[in-house]
């Protein structure tokens, strides 16, 4: 199950990369056909500032999940780092089942947020504005497969611990 779960997430991440790296490339076009438009030919493109803003939203959070899924979000652990290691093992669980939670209420949110709001679209390309809210969800489901997974092997890990100690 852990194996299943440690591919998935692995699998998820590459997409999400891909995914991230396409935009990207399309923002950079974007965003030069407009100052191209705007400086060369006075006639600027009345879409490129909302695809822009489209797509920085989608990588904003497609990088946000890949830097979860890597582990190389910020972390500020003066605190924890303090503690005598059970108790940093013990910390570290609750702060990843608080954070389990938050994403958790974020998925849940966004899959309220995002029928409502369906039927309003952006002013120059019509998108759709749930769209725009689609990257919240779509980031947080990889997010929260991270925590689980971090959270399974924090639990394996001490009940390994719990064991030698015993014997």
């Amino acid at each position: 199950m852990l194996k299943v779960l440690s591919r998935l997430i692995k699998l998820l991440d590459r997409v999400y990369v891909t995914i991230a790296i396409l935009f990207m490339i399309v923002l950079v076009i974007s965003v030069s056909a407009g100052i191209i438009a705007r400086y060369f030919f006075r006639a600027p493109f009345p879409w490129t500032e909302e695809l822009v803003v489209f797509l920085f939203i989608w990588i904003s959070f497609l990088g946000a999940a890949v830097a979860s899924a890597r582990h190389k979000h910020v972390v500020v652990d003066f605190i924890p780092a303090k503690f005598p290691p059970a108790t940093r093992n013990l910390v570290g669980l609750a702060m990843d089942l608080l954070t389990l939670v938050f994403m958790t209420m974020v998925i849940i949110g966004s899959l309220v947020l995002i029928p409502r709001m369906g039927a309003h679209t952006s002013v120059a390309l019509n998108i759709p504005r749930s769209f725009y809210f689609t990257a919240v969800l779509v980031s947080s489901v990889l997010i929260f497969l991270v925590y689980v997974e971090s959270i399974t092997l924090k639990i394996l890990a001490l009940a390994g611990k719990d064991k030698e100690t015993s014997q």
